[in-house]
């Protein structure tokens, strides 16, 4: 009977432990504390980032890829920009990567692995990624200009690395 009772116990904790890890995973999506669903649109299945728009002519950029599979990010450039450097990404699947930007505008086409284009098929971005801002960051001075902060991480990894990188994500 103890041992009946015992496994039953086990088995218990098994299925609680699992229960969370899958609530830890499945909140592992939601935008970080203080991050605003603003400053960026989804038209004709591109991103459009739009830094001056809800704060700071400075801004940072969460993106979560909620896709199984890797998005490439392929920023479509005008006459107007002030870098001469694409600022092409890759973000793993179910993983976030951090953006900083000070233009007044960036946009990107996504698109996913193909075999028959070395660029990929081109994706909606709105389908594949989930965005939000922080709108009052504060920078070092050294800290300022365009550039993926975060390559590819979990929300927390990504986090993490803003702040040792020595940004304050501000609310």
């Amino acid at each position: 009977m103890n041992k009946i009772i015992r496994n039953s116990i086990v088995l218990s904790l098994f299925c609680l432990s699992a229960a969370q890890a899958a609530d830890v995973e499945k909140e592992d999506d939601n935008n970080p504390t203080g991050c605003d669903d603003a400053g960026y649109q989804f038209e004709l299945q591109t991103l459009q980032l739009s830094p001056g728009n809800a704060g700071d002519n400075q801004s940072m950029y969460f993106l979560f890829n909620n896709s199984e599979r890797s998005v490439s990010l392929y920023q479509m450039r005008d006459e107007e920009s002030s870098r001469s450097m694409y600022m092409n990404h890759i973000i793993n699947g179910h993983q976030w990567a951090v953006f900083s930007t000070s233009e007044k505008q960036v946009k990107f086409i996504c698109t996913v692995p193909d075999k028959s284009s070395q660029y990929g098929r081109v994706v909606d971005c709105g389908e594949n990624l989930k965005v939000c801002e922080y709108t009052n960051v504060r920078y070092g001075m050294n800290n300022r200009g365009n550039y993926w902060l975060v390559n590819s991480n979990t929300k927390s990894g990504a986090i993490r690395e803003v702040v040792r990188y020595g940004i304050i994500p501000a609310n």
